[in-house]
């Protein structure tokens, strides 16, 4: 049986082309050598990245790549999240691990995690090619998937600055300049606080815990059977009813249930917890736009600042982080504040939200959102500027 499959994968591979622009992260030594020894293999096309397991490694590049093949380090923690991250960050790219030492452990929690296969260091050409070109043929016949839609996260520097107020109301906004015809969806993932139903006065049938509770059972079905129509141009996940502890959800599984929203709506808001685990940073990394949420309060700007810079430091790029300013009062020297703001925080870009009062309480305690109780504000103009720079933003990406 053995001799079978490999002379059926030989067949396959001699009537299919090479896959072109294969790309290969490895340490200086390897890469030296693999240059060396290419001669006439196919992978003497191979785009080779010259870098120590645990360096950073920019991502923005290799999403077109057919097949990525990245050197890890099990036992160092940078080099784990590397490849975790660029797995994360393009869940389309076959990814090919390549370890000086494999052993179990280490080979089932690549695979876990969605790496595809391991390769031995230092690599034999032959094998190596084999392996990329059973990879690419995997994927090349694997069903076709819907293309996943922009994701945003919207996290608050500090809990109480009012991430969600916003995410609702930013939801609406979206829904109504939309392009598309999927709609947007929220997700509510403040799993012990998340408060987005009880905003819009509405208590939903199912919640995001009957999509973590499903495990290997979740499919499109399930996963639209938690979705409720807000009554204001957006779907919702709520939060779970109950408190649930934020830090043994599985990551993948996770990744599982916004894959599925990706893939049926124009856009996906998720509400973060200002908290910080495995899977919110996760998460942050397979965004296309973070929102960074803080208010004009001085501990919750320096939280803020922290917040980013922890960001950058998990290799979140600036570009892809809204730094928003809520309850923005607005005075004679409003703008002489902003550019005091921006400058303490090291930003040039931020966007500002008008405090909208205590309407706004008022909207909530209703169920409702700001503008059916007061009409035109300020506040929803800013939230408007908000949806329209995010959305000009995933359309140019």
């Amino acid at each position: 049986m053995t001799n079978m499959t490999s002379a059926f994968r030989s067949m396959k591979r001699t009537s299919q082309a090479f896959p072109a622009g294969v790309v290969i992260v490895v340490a200086p030594p390897f890469a030296a050598a693999l240059r060396a020894g290419e001669g006439a293999s196919p992978l003497a096309d191979a785009v080779v990245l010259e870098l120590d397991p645990a360096a950073p490694l920019e991502l923005s590049g290799l999403g077109n790549a057919p097949v990525a093949v990245v050197e890890v380090d099990p036992g160092s923690e940078p080099s784990v999240s590397r490849i975790m991250g660029l797995r994360l960050r393009y869940p389309d790219l076959p990814v090919i691990a390549a370890l000086a030492r494999a052993d179990i452990a280490t080979t089932r929690m690549l695979v876990r995690g969605g790496i595809r296969d391991v390769a031995q260091l230092p690599f034999d050409l032959d094998d190596l090619a084999a392996q990329v070109m059973d990879v690419a043929a995997e994927q090349a016949s694997a069903p076709g998937r819907a293309s996943a839609c922009p994701l945003v996260a919207v996290i608050g520097a500090t809990g109480g600055c009012g991430a969600t107020s916003v995410l609702t109301h930013l939801a609406a906004a979206m829904a109504k300049a939309n392009p598309g015809s999927r709609g947007v969806c929220l997700i509510d993932l403040d799993l012990q606080k998340g408060t987005a139903a009880s905003f819009l006065g509405i208590e939903p049938q199912a919640t995001i815990q009957a999509l973590i509770e499903a495990g290997g059972r979740l499919d499109r079905d399930l996963m639209m059977s938690a979705v409720t129509d807000s009554g204001r141009g957006f779907s919702f996940i709520a939060a779970p009813d109950a408190i649930a502890p934020i830090d043994r959800l599985d990551v993948d599984h996770l990744l599982a249930i916004v894959t599925q929203a990706r893939a049926e709506f124009d856009y996906v808001l998720i509400d973060l917890p200002p908290l910080w685990a495995d899977w919110t940073l996760s998460l942050i990394n397979w965004t296309d736009n973070v929102v960074l949420l803080t208010d004009t309060a001085i501990s919750n700007l320096r939280q803020a600042k922290r917040t980013a810079s922890l960001l950058s430091s998990v290799d979140v790029p600036a570009e892809r982080v809204s730094l928003v300013i809520n309850r923005m009062e607005r005075k004679l020297f409003g703008s002489t504040k902003v550019a005091e703001i921006a400058r303490a925080l090291g930003r040039g870009d931020i966007v500002t939200i008008a405090d909208a009062g205590p309407a706004l309480r008022s909207a909530q305690d209703q169920g409702a959102l700001l503008p059916a109780i007061q009409g035109k504000t300020k506040f929803g103009a800013d939230i408007e500027r908000l949806a329209d720079h995010i959305i000009q933003g995933a359309t140019r990406s």
